[in-house]
C-alpha cells in the first residue's frame, strides 16, 4: 500500500472515531436550561418542582446559590420555596441572603415575617431531628434589634415566641439574648397560653397581631391623612413600607414574590387602618386593618395569560406617622 493511501486510511479512521466519540458525548451530556442567562441542569430544575419534599428543598438551595449573583429575586424565591418545605438550611439561607446589603428593606421585612410564620406552625427539624426554631428565632431577634428596619417592640415579640417555643439554656446565656431579656423584662422558661394560641394556622383574611411592625421612633399620636404612591414589583416597594408601613409584593401563581406575576400581595404592618386604591386590581379605598393581608389578582392577567405583569401601581391612604 502506498504511503498516500495509508495516510488517507489513517485519517478516515481518526475522523470516524471522532464522530463516534462526539455522538457518545452528545448522548450522555446532561440537558441544560438557562435561567437569566445561567445554564443549569434541567434535571435540577425538574427536581425543584416535582421531587419529594427533601429533594425539592435541596434542589431549590442549589439553584438559589447558582442564581444569586445574576438574579437575586429568583434566588430568594427558590430559598423561600425550600423554607416552605420546612428545610432548615433553606430557611437559614433565606434570612441570611435577605439581610444582605444587596437586598432592599422590603425583601428583608418579607423574609423575616415569612420565616416567622413558618416557625409559628410548629417545629422545623434538621436531618438529625433537632428542632431549629430557637436558632431561627435568634436570627429574627438579631435582625429586628440591630438591622434596618429596626423595631424594638417586634424584637420583643419574637423573643417571646422564642421562649414559648423552648429556648435552650445555653442560648439564653448568650450575651445578646441575656441583654435582650434584660431590656424587655421577659424571663426564659415562662409559658404564655395567649402566645401559644397564635401558633395555629391563620387564614389570609384574619388580622395577625404578630404581623405588625412598630418602627423605631414612632409615636402613638398620628397626624393628618396622606397618600403614599408606589409600584409593587417582585422586590416589594421600599417607598410604601417606609412611607406607610405597608408591605406589598407582586407575586406569581404560586404566591411567590417574582419578577413576573399575576397578583398583588399586601399587608398592613401599622397599628391603624389604611386604605388601598389600585386600578390594576380593581380596588378603590379598600380598608386594610392592622395585621391584615390580602391577595388581589391583577385584572389583565387571565388564567390563559398567566404571570403577565412586572409591577402593580397602587396608592395607600394613611395617617401621617409622627416621629
Amino acid at each position: 500500500m502506498s504511503e498516500g493511501k495509508r495516510a488517507m486510511k489513517t485519517t478516515n479512521a481518526i475522523l470516524t472515531a471522532a464522530i463516534i466519540l462526539a455522538g457518545i458525548g452528545c448522548a450522555t451530556a446532561p440537558a441544560e436550561v438557562r435561567i437569566q442567562g445561567i445554564a443549569v441542569p434541567e434535571s435540577l430544575v425538574e427536581r425543584a418542582q416535582t421531587a419529594d419534599a427533601a429533594a425539592q428543598a435541596e434542589a431549590c438551595l442549589s439553584l438559589a446559590q447558582k442564581l444569586w449573583e445574576r438574579d437575586r429575586v429568583e434566588s430568594l424565591r427558590f430559598l423561600r420555596r425550600g423554607a416552605e418545605l420546612r428545610n432548615v438550611e433553606c430557611a437559614r439561607q433565606y434570612l441570611a441572603r435577605a439581610e444582605n446589603v444587596q437586598s432592599n428593606v422590603s425583601q428583608r421585612v418579607y423574609a423575616r415575617l415569612y420565616v416567622e410564620g413558618l416557625l409559628r406552625k410548629g417545629p422545623m427539624t434538621t436531618p438529625d431531628g433537632k428542632d431549629a426554631r430557637s436558632e431561627l428565632y435568634y436570627q429574627l431577634c438579631w435582625a429586628w434589634r440591630y438591622t434596618e428596619p429596626v423595631s424594638g417592640p417586634k424584637a420583643r415579640q419574637v423573643l417571646s415566641s422564642m421562649i414559648d417555643a423552648g429556648i435552650a439554656p445555653e442560648q439564653a446565656r448568650t450575651p445578646f439574648i441575656a441583654q435582650l431579656l434584660q431590656e424587655t423584662g421577659l424571663r426564659a422558661g415562662r409559658i404564655s397560653p395567649k402566645d401559644i394560641s397564635l401558633y395555629a394556622g391563620e387564614g389570609s383574611d384574619e388580622g395577625k397581631s404578630w404581623m405588625r411592625v412598630p418602627l423605631a421612633g414612632e409615636r402613638a399620636e398620628q397626624g393628618d391623612w396622606t397618600v403614599a404612591e408606589a409600584s409593587a414589583w417582585g422586590g416589594g416597594s421600599d417607598r410604601l413600607f417606609i412611607g406607610a408601613n405597608v408591605l406589598a409584593f407582586l407575586v406569581n401563581a404560586q404566591g411567590e414574590p417574582s419578577f413576573k406575576g399575576r397578583a398583588l400581595w399586601i399587608v398592613n404592618l401599622s397599628a391603624a387602618p389604611v386604605y388601598l386604591t389600585s386600578i390594576a386590581t380593581g380596588q378603590n379605598n379598600r380598608e386594610l386593618l392592622p395585621g391584615h393581608e390580602e391577595l388581589l389578582p391583577v385584572s389583565d392577567c387571565s388564567l390563559e395569560r398567566g404571570d403577565c405583569t412586572t409591577g402593580v401601581p397602587l396608592s395607600v391612604k394613611h395617617r401621617r406617622t409622627l416621629r
